[in-house]
């Protein structure tokens, strides 16, 4: 029996198939990316277009849908791991992605507690980073510091991680606390083909998160400015397994 995607390219009128696809698919297969940046459709590039199933890890998910690296890759049949520490934040995952493993806490290096400066429900400029919010302007919009629990993120791919599975990309998206989530992964048991992660400046020989994946075995292969002259984004391939 076809499916309900290839009922809607073949039967209904542009304007219906849009209308359809975004009530009942949740997308519209004219505009896929989710991302905000594109993000999406560059890793669907990276990875091959023709991939319809793999497995993610997003450290900094902020939302299931909205602004989303890995929403493009559900629909499509992905599953994996969604990391959130904003509080509360968990409910809404469960709900919208329930194949995913949804884990609201903070990523650091090690066991604690951290201050989560935090602005608004629906602001991606919550953070972990006091320093990083008055770089870009936005330390004086924080409406409350919360203590939020952190755990390696080691600890989290070993605790969510199938056994023998392959993490085909991770995305890193902490607002200036990056370098720390991705110190606290071991890097000799969880390795992602590809690693998308944020960094300030624009020149990736300046990037202490860059030379630092280097030293891992990663390389780079692609760059997205987020904000000129401020924040870069880096997509890394682990250049010792090139699947």
């Amino acid at each position: 029996m076809p499916s309900l995607r290839t009922l809607t390219r073949r039967w209904l009128p542009l304007s219906l198939k849009r209308s359809f696809q975004h009530a009942i698919l949740g997308y519209d297969s004219y505009a896929p990316s989710f991302s905000s940046a594109g993000e999406d459709m560059i890793l669907r590039h990276i990875l091959g277009s023709d991939k319809m199933s793999g497995f993610y890890v997003d450290v900094g998910a902020f939302h299931p849908t909205l602004f989303s690296n890995t929403y493009f890759f559900y629909l499509n049949g992905w599953n994996g791991i969604n990391v959130e520490a904003r509080p509360g934040s968990k409910e809404l995952f469960d709900r919208v992605r329930p194949r995913d493993v949804n884990v609201e806490v903070g990523v650091s290096r090690e066991r604690g507690s951290l201050t989560y400066y935090f602005i608004a429900e629906d602001s991606t400029m919550n953070s972990f980073s006091r320093d990083f919010l008055q770089q870009i302007e936005m330390l004086e919009h924080v409406r409350s510091e919360i203590p939020v629990p952190t755990i390696p993120l080691a600890e989290i791919l070993d605790r969510h991680v199938p056994q023998g599975q392959t993490i085909d990309f991770m995305n890193v998206d902490v607002e200036g606390h990056d370098l720390e989530v991705l110190e606290s992964n071991d890097w000799k048991r969880f390795r992602p083909r590809i690693v998308v992660v944020e960094d300030e400046g624009l020149d990736p020989r300046e990037s202490k998160i860059v030379r630092m994946m280097n030293e891992h075995g990663y390389e780079l292969c692609a760059q997205n400015v987020i904000i000129l002259d401020k924040i870069n984004e880096y997509f890394l391939i682990d250049r010792t397994n090139k699947r």
